[in-house]
């Protein structure tokens, strides 16, 4: 893939939203985002991201149920997925959901960087500062 990733981060708290958010930004992503799971389900569905950063404890529609809506449509059945969250052991249950890789918060925004590249295959983008 070369140019720019356009990328979905969903999470409740601002200030994580934010963090992660900038920093894509400044590695060149053009960043999309939503504080719940049912306003992911929306923008990803109209906006097409290359990729989701999801995180799963959330108000409403949590991660979890936001994953296996995606991946039951055919509009985003195939739309990369990476889980972050802060509660411990839900790993495995994103992997069963439907996420495509997993990292565990506080999650630093060069493994973030690291792991959207690896998702994505990026090439020719900037590496993690």
């Amino acid at each position: 893939m070369q140019g720019l990733a356009t990328v979905l981060v969903v999470d409740d708290d601002p200030d994580a939203r934010g963090i992660y958010s900038e920093y894509l930004r400044s590695k060149g992503c053009v960043v999309f985002t939503a504080s719940d799971g049912r306003i992911a389900i929306e923008k990803a569905r109209t906006l097409g991201p290359d990729l989701v950063v999801m995180d799963l404890a959330m108000p409403r529609v949590d991660g979890f149920e936001a994953i296996r809506r995606l991946r039951a449509s055919s509009w985003t059945r195939r739309l990369p997925i990476l889980a972050i969250s802060a509660v411990p052991l839900t790993q495995d249950l994103a992997l069963e959901a439907g996420c495509d890789a997993y990292l565990s918060k506080p999650v630093d925004p060069g493994a973030l960087w690291l792991q959207v590249c690896s998702i994505l295959r990026l090439t020719n983008m900037p590496s993690p500062a």
